[in-house]
Parts: C-alpha cells; sequence; structure tokens
C-alpha cells in the first residue's frame, strides 16, 4: 500500500529547499567577495558592476521566487495528501472503527490488541502566513483545522492498518490526543509560533463474531 505521507514530490521538497537554504548564503557571499577583488584589486568595473548585478537578482529571486516555490509545493503535498488518505481510507473500509466504550452483548470479541499510532506535521509556509494574519483579526483558523483534520484521518488511518496487519476487523474506544509544536528556537513556548501538530490515536483492536 502506497504510505500517505512522505511520497516522493515531498522528498523532492525538502531536499530542494534543504539545498537552497545551505547553498544561497555561500553563493551569495562568493559572488560578493569576487565582486569586491575586481573592484578593489583588478579595478575591473564592468565586472565588478556584472557580478553585483548577479548579486542583486539572487536576492529577487530569494525574496519573490523560493516563496512561491514553496507555497506550491504546500498545496500540491496537501492535495496529494488528501487523495492518499481517501484511498487508504477505502481499502480499509472493511475494518469497523467506533468510538463507544462498550460492546453490544451479542458480540464476542477475540485476539484483543491495544494499538497507538500518532503523526506530526508541520505548518507550511501559506499556513503561517494565514496564521499571522488570523492572530491579528482573529475568528476560525480554517487552515489549521484543515491540518488537524488531515493528522486526525492519518493516525486512524495508521491504527487501521496496524489492525489489519494483527488480522482485527474491529477497532473499538478509539480516542485522539492532540498537541500543538512549537520552535524549539525560541524556547518551546506556547506564546511562539505554531510550528506543527502532534495528533495521538490509540484503540483497541480484535476479532469479533456474533451470537
Amino acid at each position: 500500500m502506497q504510505p500517505t505521507t512522505n511520497t516522493p514530490f515531498e522528498r523532492f521538497a525538502f531536499v530542494s529547499t534543504a539545498l537552497l537554504v545551505i547553498s544561497l548564503p555561500f553563493l551569495m557571499f562568493g559572488l560578493l567577495f569576487l565582486a569586491n577583488s575586481l573592484l578593489i584589486v583588478n579595478n575591473d568595473v564592468g565586472a565588478g558592476r556584472f557580478l553585483l548585478k548577479c548579486v542583486n537578482i539572487i536576492n529577487w529571486v530569494v525574496t519573490l521566487g523560493i516563496p512561491i516555490f514553496w507555497i506550491v509545493c504546500a498545496i500540491k503535498i496537501e492535495r496529494d495528501h488528501i487523495k492518499t488518505l481517501a484511498k487508504a481510507e477505502a481499502e480499509l473500509s472493511d475494518i469497523m472503527v467506533s468510538d463507544m466504550r462498550t460492546l453490544p452483548q451479542n458480540w464476542q470479541a477475540t485476539n484483543t490488541v491495544f494499538i497507538a499510532e500518532s503523526v506530526v506535521i508541520a505548518n507550511d509556509y501559506l499556513r503561517v502566513l494565514r496564521w499571522v494574519v488570523r492572530k491579528f483579526v482573529g475568528g476560525e483558523s480554517k487552515s489549521f483545522s484543515r491540518l488537524l483534520a488531515r493528522a486526525r484521518r492519518e493516525a486512524t488511518v495508521r491504527v487501521l492498518r496496524r489492525a489489519k496487519e494483527c488480522g482485527a476487523n474491529v477497532v473499538w474506544n478509539i480516542r485522539y490526543e492532540t498537541s500543538a509544536v512549537h520552535s524549539i528556537f525560541t524556547g518551546g513556548s506556547s506564546n511562539n509560533m505554531i510550528t506543527g501538530v502532534e495528533l495521538l490515536a490509540y484503540a483497541t483492536a480484535f476479532n469479533v463474531t456474533a451470537e
């Protein structure tokens, strides 16, 4: 079964962003150093100005191009995740899921196993911008609502997959716990920007036969 997370495009977006973040400072520093060397040592004004123009172009690419690239990646990753979740849910639809505590009287449960699965989903660039604007005016953050819905569905799918591996046909008394992930660079305080959400799903899986 194809995983609903860590898809090839997600890996491509992550590696591309990491390479950009690592390489751009060195590239800009190298061009500035070379331009200053040509201007000061060789007095090559034309070449120095050309390199300075290259630095200016890179600045514009960083300022406009990279945020647009992140937004496009975020939209595609979210849409792909929703599609793969729907496919996984359809494939696992033969397993019954309930949040009830007690079993029907005519049921007999066998091979009982406790299952707990979690998922951590990071905020994307576009969602952070929406969150910043929403903090100024207040109201419901629909972008975070969708993020939590995806995390809930992902955790449920993982529970169902684990139940299927155990040979169970029922997932009973399913519960969810949610926590926000804050930036470690500012101490992880609850007053800081939310950088992601963690959702834990746990339930009891078993085989059931009705009398």
